[in-house]
């Protein structure tokens, strides 16, 4: 067995030392890397979903649906306002914030002039805002008539508020019937006829009169000659709509 002298353990010491240093600048070295790696990935993940968001909203936009009325449309609706079966007044604008409303000729004009009377939104509230107008389940008021309240019957016969929805073409058809919520009614289409009638319980809305019909007919240009109303066909429970349409068959 050799005897190392100070001179070799002096050398081994410094090349282990060195080994020690060279390992602690590539741990180092590694660190700084890994370090880069995660500064840089932020920003980039970052920006990576900024331009997922920005071309999902491009896709929405092209292939959101348009829904009529749209602020290109003009569509007429006749209507007529009903106190026992008695044709009151029309409705007298106040306002015409929005494009929906009448001229007292017994249509209502939907032609929207802005965002918020389109599609959906295009709704019996805002023609009763422009009218000065209030329909609900306890009275119908409007400027050019005394109020017509429910709690005062009919003819001594306990009554309620209605508003029916009905078809004009090719024939007057009853084809829904609301007994609340009737802000919410939605305007579906051109040529569409409404009545808002305090009736006796049970009852139906009456059809629209045929005044307002022939004014509908003068005012979309149509040759159709309304004829007599078809009734709405009601549930064989006697039920009619609770807020919502409630349509009979195509063929009744």
């Amino acid at each position: 067995m050799h005897a190392v002298g100070p001179l070799a353990l002096l050398a081994v010491g410094k090349a282990s030392s060195s080994k020690k240093v060279q390992r602690a600048a590539k741990a180092a070295a590694s660190s700084r890397g890994a370090s880069e790696k995660r500064e840089l990935g932020f920003p980039l993940t970052v920006a990576a979903v900024v331009v997922l968001g920005i071309a999902l909203v491009l896709i929405a936009r092209q292939n959101r649906e348009v829904v009529a009325p749209t602020t290109a449309d003009h569509w007429h609706s006749a209507y007529t306002v009903y106190d026992c079966g008695t044709v009151v007044a029309d409705f007298m604008a106040t306002a015409d914030p929005d494009g929906i409303h009448s001229h007292q000729d017994g249509l209502i004009h939907i032609h929207p002039f802005n965002s918020s009377a389109t599609g959906d939104d295009a709704q019996m509230s805002v023609f009763f805002e422009a009218m000065g107008a209030t329909v609900d389940t306890d009275e119908i008021t409007g400027r050019e008539f005394p109020d017509i309240v429910a709690d005062e019957g009919c003819g001594g016969e306990a009554a309620v508020i209605k508003v029916g929805r009905f078809e004009v073409d090719p024939e007057v058809r009853l084809v829904a019937v609301y007994d609340k919520d009737f802000e919410d009614i939605q305007f579906l289409g051109d040529r569409e006829a409404f009545t808002i009638a305090k009736v006796p319980v049970g009852e139906d809305p009456p059809a629209p009169s045929a005044e307002s019909l022939a004014q509908l007919d003068a005012s979309t240009g149509s040759d159709l000659i309304s004829q007599s109303p078809v009734p709405l066909e009601t549930p064989e429970d006697g039920d009619t709509t609770d807020g919502e349409d409630s349509e009979s068959d195509s063929d009744g």
